[in-house]
C-alpha cells in the first residue's frame, strides 16, 4: 500500500476508492449527476487525481493524495453533504471503502 507511516497498523493509504451500489436503471441518472464534475475542488482538499467510473449496478470514485487531509475537508464541506443529497434515490445497499492493496505505474 503507498502512503505514509501512522500509528494505527502500518499506513494510511494514498488511494481510497468509495463504492456506491446503484439501482438497476440507473446509470444514466448517475452520469447525469457526474456531469457537472464534482461539487467541489479537487485542488482544495489535498487531493492530487480524483476519478470516478460507473457501470450499470455501482459507481466508484476514486480519491487520490492526503487520505487525512481529504477526510477532514470532506467532513466540513457542506457542499458536498448536499449534493450527496441528491444521490441518495439511487442508493442501492452499503456503501464500501476500497483501500489500495496494489498498484503498478510505469
Amino acid at each position: 500500500i503507498d502512503g505514509k507511516p501512522n500509528s494505527i497498523g502500518g499506513f494510511t493509504p494514498e488511494r481510497v476508492a468509495l463504492v456506491v451500489p446503484i439501482r438497476p436503471g440507473s446509470q444514466a441518472q448517475a452520469e447525469s449527476l457526474l456531469a457537472a464534475g464534482p461539487p467541489f475542488d479537487p485542488s482544495e482538499f489535498d487531493l492530487v487525481s480524483h476519478a470516478v467510473f460507473v457501470t450499470e449496478r455501482e459507481v466508484v470514485f476514486l480519491f487520490e493524495g492526503s487520505a487525512r487531509a481529504f477526510t477532514e475537508h470532506l467532513a466540513e464541506a457542506q457542499v458536498v453533504w448536499e449534493a450527496a443529497e441528491s444521490w441518495l434515490p439511487l442508493i442501492d445497499g452499503r456503501l464500501r471503502l476500497g483501500l489500495q492493496a496494489y498498484a503498478w505505474r510505469r
